[in-house]
């Protein structure tokens, strides 16, 4: 179920899909104070279904800030909490930028 969300100019586009015992969340847009509930919302329902690993697909992240990322350390720990396997998959340049300088690239498990 894809949640949109619109808030001061931001525009974010978030969903989760299931394959197999996975769930992909797919992130599209700017992940920010503005948007960040909603990705962890979706994240959340996503890992209600009991999943055994959670795929973040952040190709088409434009921007994110500190909200953003916390949002990504949160998930990553619920993640963890519930012994669900985290990663993210193919980071859009913006986000790996964010992630490297803040040395959370190797936490948060990133797929090249």
């Amino acid at each position: 179920m894809p949640y949109d969300v619109q808030s001061s100019g931001a525009e974010l586009r978030v969903g989760a899909s299931y394959e197999g015992a996975g769930a992909i969340v797919t992130v599209d847009g700017e992940l920010d104070h503005s948007t960040a509930e909603r990705f962890v919302a979706c994240f959340l329902e996503a890992l209600g279904t009991k999943p055994r690993s959670i795929t973040i697909d952040a190709h088409a992240v434009t921007y994110s800030d500190s909200s953003g990322l916390s949002a990504l350390l949160r998930a990553h720990g619920l993640a963890f909490v519930d012994r669900v396997e985290f990663r993210i998959s193919d980071p859009s340049p913006e986000l790996r930028r964010l992630l490297e300088a803040t040395g959370t690239k190797d936490l948060l498990s990133l797929d090249e």
